[in-house]
């Protein structure tokens, strides 16, 4: 059975081509041409083009039996009935909701009952706000369909309009208890017009036209699978599906994510519970991450610096660093305002631009680590934790990232654990087991804490929650 994977990350189309007898393996990978310099919001009709010709490359007109999809959570295009554009497609990082979220989050009771039921939060990054946004500045919702860019790829390849919960969960429209789309959150927000997907189970496939399948090279008829977002499907990528399973990604943004066996609402309102294809995840996310490490390496070195050039300048040993708040994109967890400036402060006429970027790699992780003390509180300790994303090709901000958490961690084997998700999905729905000799050979390595360092970063954490706290606009800040 051949296997062709598609993948339209935040910056990349991705490809797998997976062959489940011989377990060949075949993975490319191409950074998306956009228009502009904000890949916050794009051309999701580009973005489909650009995937099929890479799907094109990766197929070579093999005999492909399935294809499965992954793409972002928390995007929105809205369409008319024939899919043709009326607004690009908004990624998680558009804060054009900021203001309007700003406004609702002042009502607290709101602010619970929206959490209590679809496991959100009141933030710009959720498509509920960003239709919201839209029809406050004048775009008609009635009769429109809401989609993301996975969802708008799997219509482009099926001519079916389809929406697993897994990707659901992130819109902010779906309740977390019944796993439908919640009429009464649609009706408080105004947006009684728009159509919303139909909602189909995570293994359920329509068949490729003939109009896609002459852009993919293969013949029409292929199953293809509904796709699952790319956190979702990086849990099932790499296995770690049972209760206590924690996947702590750090890519362009950050993402530690709880599989848990039920909802898990916050009480603090810091974490978010949405689904992946398999189960309900707690999880948190920061929308800065390798994002603000290219912002400081083109700021301070330039552009044409590569990052093995700068990792050799860096030590465990520098201290009294400047403070980086990695709100350079606005917030999400733990304090989801959207509105949050980032920076670097407590900057001193002897700090370098070494000591700099090292502060801004440092401020990354002690804000995925206040996320992970928020997650802990509400779950309890993961009983394991797979480590996966860029910060992997830095020696020394893995060994950062394990030293300030203070716990093991297993270094992900696989290099594509979102794409790998969605052909395990594949295998599922074809009946034949998630785990593959050719997907799992390899064992993971366990990243063991320096317990000398942790009075180091204890410091260096507790002078981030004081910058943290005087960071939120307006008023006092929580730790």
């Amino acid at each position: 059975m051949l296997i062709l994977a598609l993948e339209a990350s935040t910056t990349s189309a991705k490809t797998m081509l997976f062959d489940t007898e011989s377990g060949e393996t075949s993975v490319r990978s191409r950074r998306f041409e956009v228009d502009g310099p904000d890949s916050a919001v794009r051309d999701g009709d580009a973005v489909y083009t650009q995937l099929m010709a890479l799907g094109r490359q990766a197929a070579s007109g093999r005999p492909v039996d399935l294809i499965v999809l992954s793409g972002t959570w928390h995007g929105l295009t809205l369409r008319e009935a024939d899919l043709s554009a009326v607004t690009p497609v908004m990624e998680w990082p558009y804060t054009g909701a900021q203001d309007l979220c700003a406004r609702l989050r002042a009502d607290a009771d709101f602010t619970w009952w929206f959490h209590e039921r679809t496991g959100c939060m009141v933030n710009a990054v959720y498509p509920s706000f960003k239709l919201r946004h839209l029809a406050e500045t004048g775009v008609a919702l009635a009769g429109r369909r809401m989609l993301d860019q996975p969802t708008l790829v799997f219509a482009r390849l099926t001519g079916e309009v389809r929406m697993n919960a897994s990707l659901a969960s992130g819109t902010g429209l779906l309740n977390a208890h019944t796993v439908d789309w919640d009429p009464e959150v649609i009706d408080r927000l105004g947006l009684a017009g728009v159509e919303l997907p139909p909602l189909c189970a995570p293994d359920e496939s329509f068949p490729l036209t003939a109009e896609a399948a002459v852009l993919l090279g293969l013949r029409p008829g292929i199953p293809v699978l509904t796709p699952g977002p790319d956190g979702g499907l990086s849990q099932i990528g790499d296995l770690a599906t049972e209760p206590g399973d924690m996947t702590f990604s750090m890519g362009t943004s950050g993402a530690l994510r709880f599989s848990t066996r039920h909802p898990s609402l916050s009480p603090t309102l810091s974490t978010w519970s949405y689904r992946s294809p398999l189960g309900a995840l707690s999880g948190a996310a920061t929308s800065g991450c390798g994002n603000c490490v290219d912002w400081a390496r083109e700021r301070l070195f330039g552009a044409s610096t590569d990052y093995a050039e700068i990792e050799p300048q860096l030590s465990p040993d520098r201290e009294d660093l400047p403070v980086f708040l990695p709100f350079l994109f606005g917030e999400r967890s733990p304090g989801w305002q959207d509105q949050r400036r980032g920076g670097l402060v407590e900057l001193r006429p002897q700090h370098s631009r070494v000591d700099m970027y090292q502060g801004v790699l440092e401020g990354i992780v002690f804000s995925l680590y206040h996320c992970f003390k928020e997650l802990t509180a509400l779950n309890g300790a993961p009983r394991r934790i797979v480590l996966s994303g860029g910060v992997l090709s830095s020696p020394f901000w893995t060994r950062l990232t394990v030293d300030v958490f203070g716990v093991p961690m297993e270094v992900s084997p696989r290099q594509h654990s979102s794409i790998t998700g969605a052909v395990r999905m594949g295998l599922r729905a074809s009946g034949l087991p998630q785990t593959h000799p050719a997907l799992d050979a390899a064992e993971p390595e366990i990243l063991h804490p320096d317990p000398a360092r942790r009075s180091q970063h204890d410091t260096g954490f507790a002078r981030y929650l004081e910058q943290y706290t005087r960071s939120l606009p307006g008023a006092e800040g929580r730790a």
